[in-house]
């Protein structure tokens, strides 16, 4: 009687365990999934700051009487480095909210197979793969708006390099008329040695 109920006492210790592994691998999945989510919405929010920002701000600097093109670019260029690293990190997110929610999703199917009355089972499977359907249709537009975000850096990198472009330019504008002083400047002592070569041969002459 002692070892019956002894090994009965096993078995709902070893049931209870079971149970338990089982809800927390569901809790772990399921909070490893709002973690993606809420760290992918924290990038979301830090990019799309950064990024409307700089552009507003280059815009700005550009639209001004005369603007310095050198610091304008070299401003921007530190802008849009943070923006490409805050851009790495919300893709980084991306995938680990794709990965975690599809085993998310696995786990939920394998907790409904697990059922043992055969309606109920496939009720629970019916509403894993509703939630999928609708889970996967807002992924393949965040997807879709990621990779116009990727097409949004691209044309900052193209903008990016007009700009080097044309401070290069500027700069080259000034370093004409910079030149322009240094030859006056040249001529004007070539004259001067000039004379003085000619005081020279006189006093040799004598």
């Amino acid at each position: 009687m002692k070892l019956k109920f002894a090994a009965l006492l096993i078995l709902a210790v070893v049931f209870t365990s079971c149970k338990w592994d089982t809800t927390k691998g569901a809790l772990k999945h399921g909070e490893v999934l709002k973690s993606s989510i809420e760290s992918f919405e924290k990038n979301r929010k830090k990019l799309s700051t950064k990024l409307v920002s700089s552009l507003e701000e280059a815009e700005e600097s550009l639209s001004a009487e005369n603007p310095d093109l050198p610091t304008v670019s070299k401003d921007f260029e530190k802008e849009w480095t943070t923006i490409q690293n805050r851009y790495k990190k919300l893709k980084d997110d991306f995938n680990k909210v794709g990965k975690s929610s599809n085993d998310y999703f696995a786990e939920l199917d394998e907790l409904s197979n697990n059922i043992g009355k055969e309606e109920l089972r496939q009720q629970e499977l019916a509403k894993n793969k509703e939630l999928k359907v609708k889970w996967d249709k807002n992924f393949v537009e965040a997807e879709k708006s990621i990779n116009a975000i990727t097409t949004v850096l691209e044309s900052g990198n193209d903008f990016h390099m007009v700009l080097v472009a044309s401070s290069i330019r500027q700069k080259l504008e000034q370093n004409v008329g910079e030149l322009q002083v240094i030859s006056q400047q040249a001529k004007a002592l070539l004259q001067d040695l000039e004379l003085f070569t000619q005081a020279g041969r006189e006093l040799v002459e004598g």
